[in-house]
């Protein structure tokens, strides 16, 4: 993982309006990461952003797409790991 401060993110990769978040967290034997990926959608409602963890029928594809890319990312971050 390219970074060791907590509560940042070890890699965010999006899709349209779609972003998912890697996050590292160091494994309980010491060396290395178990990570994990939280998905969210942005939506505008008049001029203000916002973000929702719900997804409609239409995300599912996109979602299906960034998920594969999602663990092509995990899979270089475990590599680099084992690097370190």
């Amino acid at each position: 993982m390219t970074t060791t401060k907590q509560n940042t993110p070890a890699a965010k990769l999006r899709s349209g309006g779609i972003e998912a978040t890697i996050w590292g967290n160091p494994k309980s034997e010491g060396k290395g990461f178990r990570y994990s990926v939280t998905y969210s959608r942005s939506y505008k409602v008049d001029d203000q952003w916002r973000t929702a963890s719900n997804f409609s029928e239409i995300d599912n594809l996109k979602l299906a797409r960034l998920a594969l890319k999602v663990q092509d990312r995990i899979d270089e971050l475990k590599a680099n790991d084992k690097l370190s």
